[in-house]
């Protein structure tokens, strides 16, 4: 072999061992040290919440309440707490939900009510009644009277001359609307007035009277308020109706709004 080609030979070797080394030592490089990160755990409570869907007006039965873990900063005030009261769960069985909540949502105190009286007479004020006025979609303003709203109570009675039709007069103002048929105020999102229904009215012991007789008078319709005209509270001047007159131990009276 010539020298020549030996040396061409030799380069070529060399270069090549070159190259593999060099290729070699760029790959291999020290392992990075494994970052570790620890979880911070955030500060938790356990508060009673709901297990299911509660609706208005059901009384509490063992499981519709359990526990559940809450993160301390979103607990609010009025949460109630396993580490203070360990037998809530327990003790809220039997009460009345006042108003309604949904699965997981905090259980509050005054959300129940500690009853054993029925719905209506639990949430109704003290001195106050409740009276049921059979009513119809067309004599509540088209049937867009909800449980919440206020409305005066208007009564229909035929004339007593004969061709004078008939004679429609404002009985009552002001009133509360307590349930329509069984649906009550918390729950006035999901019902409006049907047909042939029942509207349940909140009044004194002696508006309840001049309703009860009323009825047996004339026909009875609601005519809605506006919002701003209708705040709890607000009195009325009175008014005397002067066509309903009513008999009471002999004694002829007329109607009067006592509101």
């Amino acid at each position: 072999m010539k020298a020549s080609r030996l040396l061409v030979l030799i380069i070529a070797l060399s270069s090549g061992g070159l190259a593999a080394w060099l290729n070699l030592s760029s790959g291999f490089r020290e392992p990075s040290p494994a970052i570790v990160v620890q979880e911070q755990e955030i500060p938790s409570l356990e508060i009673l919440v709901a297990a299911q869907d509660l609706k208005v007006g059901i009384s509490l039965a063992p499981g519709d309440l359990g526990w559940a873990r809450w993160p301390e900063e979103s607990v609010s005030d009025g949460a109630i707490l396993r580490h203070s009261s360990p037998n809530a769960d327990d003790e809220f069985s039997g009460q009345i939900v006042k108003a309604a909540m949904f699965k997981g949502e905090p259980i509050r105190a005054e959300r129940l009510i500690d009853t054993d009286k029925g719905f209506l007479a639990a949430i109704l004020p003290k001195g106050k009644r409740a009276i049921a006025v059979p009513v119809d979609a067309v004599s509540t303003a088209g049937g867009f009277i909800l449980p919440g709203d206020k409305v005066d109570v208007l009564i229909t009675t035929r004339a007593k001359k004969r061709g004078e039709g008939y004679n429609t007069e404002t009985l009552l103002e002001n009133l509360k609307v307590l349930a329509i048929d069984t649906t009550t105020a918390s729950e006035n999102n999901e019902k409006a007035m049907s047909p042939d229904q029942t509207a349940t009215l909140e009044l004194l012991p002696h508006e309840a009277e001049i309703i009860a007789r009323a009825t047996q008078m004339g026909t009875l319709s609601l005519s809605l308020r506006s919002a701003a005209d209708s705040r709890d509270g607000e009195k009325q001047p009175p008014r005397v109706k002067g066509g309903v007159k009513f008999v009471k131990y002999g004694i002829t009276s007329q109607s009067a709004n006592k509101n």
